[in-house]
């Protein structure tokens, strides 16, 4: 098994006492908990003794373990594990606590979000954990209450109004039409949707009329946020709190409703990848978004929170001007693609300025030249599929490198890999993220399936990516669809 990949003594230029820094990490025994082991890698990547537990075998894990020690659930407990849907359910379960109180030292987890549940969880058997407690952010997570602030802070937002749901189905759509200046969203104000089902566009009288009816039967929230739709680009910016400032990263292009990725899904806004390499505004957008992102921060770190966030903006093309529009007071799913591109340009992952807040471990790194430096613009995306239809795996895909020859339309392995040094030229790319292996079935509940890593550019816009990228998504859901629903359709 190697150790690492990258030497974090490459980041010295940054971090003059980087190697005191990583004795001091290493003291903790770290181990990393999740659904999904790949988007808890990153620090098993400069940490020598960095563990993984999660929940599931899958090819990742085999990949992994050629780099990272990884434990999963299944292997002992397979009964057990198939009954896991969430890390909640994972740090009650006796078998997981029994296996937290065998190791020694006593270890610590790296947790990417945290529950009060969880947090009692690991209170009770005296275990610590990494991760922000729910107070430190309830500001911010509601899409309302995050509006107000953005107001209260002087910060530019969306034109937006708030409603009671008991007012959705007196509302006139003519008068929303003339209130918001053309079409405009709805979203609950009060109420998280996971897997991006929370989000109505509407453009016509027909989609008021649909989305109307389904917000104003719900009983479990109170207030609904309408917007001004804006047709533009879809962006995020990722921040790190730390007791020297907020660090922020590049703008990032946001790949949503891409049509080969939904696989047949209904459009509404979901999430599917970045593209770290496209640009269409100006350099002054950029600065606005860390603008918001920092005083976001600031006001974070008074909530007692520290390390990673998101805010997701939208940019608006006509006007040159941009919005923050939500704030994910958690790891995002911008987040694994950012941190790989870090590591390869040997500089130092925001994973690791945020096991330093947490771990309080000091640093006499020299904060704007950190932030100067971690601006990367690289050619680097990536973008998931779909597990719509897909009920189970059925054909044998390996996670690590492929090729796609465009001249005889053929694809080929090229081998394993995890990163984004085990790309050679363009035309390869990573399959990697929960590539389950044949027989084992696809979660219908979650928004996306395994991602394809490109190093290059794939975007056109947020809703359009370029004809081989679209073709290689677009033949990867079809071939696992029918694959899947021959394996499934009933014989007689």
């Amino acid at each position: 098994m190697k150790s690492t990949y990258y030497n974090p003594l490459d980041w010295k230029n940054l971090i003059p006492d980087i190697e005191e820094v990583i004795i001091k990490l290493e003291n903790h025994n770290l181990i990393g908990v999740g659904m999904t082991p790949y988007s808890r890698s990153i620090p098993g990547f400069f940490l020598k003794k960095y563990s993984i537990y999660t929940i599931a075998d899958s090819c990742d894990v085999t990949a992994l373990r050629r780099h990272i020690k990884t434990i999963v659930l299944a292997d002992k407990y397979p009964e057990l594990a198939s009954k896991v849907h969430g890390t909640g359910y994972l740090t009650g379960s006796y078998a997981f606590q029994g296996y937290l109180k065998s190791l020694k030292p006593a270890p610590v987890l790296f947790l990417g979000n945290t529950t009060n549940k969880i947090i009692s969880d690991l209170q009770k058997i005296n275990i610590r954990s990494i991760g922000n407690l729910p107070e430190h952010s309830k500001d911010v997570e509601l899409k309302g209450d995050f509006r107000r602030l953005l107001v209260d802070l002087n910060l530019p937002s969306l034109k937006s109004k708030i409603y009671r749901r008991e007012e959705l189905q007196s509302l006139l759509f003519a008068e929303l039409i003339k209130e918001f200046d053309g079409s405009f969203v709805v979203q609950r104000a009060d109420k998280e949707v996971g897997c991006n089902e929370g989000t109505f566009f509407v453009h016509t009288e027909e989609d008021w009329a649909r989305c109307c009816p389904i917000l104003s039967n719900e009983t479990n929230f109170s207030y609904a946020i309408i917007s001004r739709f804006v047709d533009g680009l879809s962006t995020s910016m990722l921040g790190c709190v730390t007791r020297k400032g907020t660090l922020t990263g590049p703008l990032q292009l946001q790949l949503i409703d891409i049509p080969e990725s939904l696989n047949g899904r209904k459009a509404n806004g979901a999430f599917y990848g970045n593209d770290l390499g496209f640009t269409a505004w100006h350099t002054d957008i950029e600065k606005d978004a860390a603008r918001v992102v920092e005083k976001i921060g600031q006001h974070l770190y008074k909530n007692g929170y520290r390390g990673i966030f998101g805010i997701d903006f939208v940019y608006d093309v006509k006007r040159k001007e941009i919005y923050a529009n939500e704030c994910n007071a958690r790891f995002t799913g911008s987040l694994i693609l950012y941190s790989l591109a870090l590591l390869d340009q040997k500089l130092p992952p925001f994973e690791f300025f945020h096991l330093l807040e947490h771990l309080n471990i000091d640093s006499i790194y020299d904060f704007k030249k950190v932030q100067t430096a971690l601006k990367i613009r690289e050619e680097y995306s990536h973008i998931a599929l779909s597990p719509r239809n897909i009920i189970s795996m059925e054909i044998p895909l390996l996670t690590g490198v492929y090729s796609y020859n465009e001249s005889d339309v053929t694809l080929s392995y090229d081998g394993p890999g995890i990163t984004l040094s085990d790309l050679k030229n363009i035309n390869q790319f990573l399959l990697i993220d929960t590539v389950q292996k044949v027989g084992q079935k696809i979660e219908q509940g979650v928004p996306r399936l395994f991602k394809l890593i490109f190093p290059r550019s794939i975007a056109i816009s947020s809703k359009e990516i370029d004809k081989i990228s679209a073709f290689l998504v677009s033949r990867f859901s079809n071939v696992l669809s029918k694959a899947s629903g021959e394996k499934h359709t009933p014989t007689t």
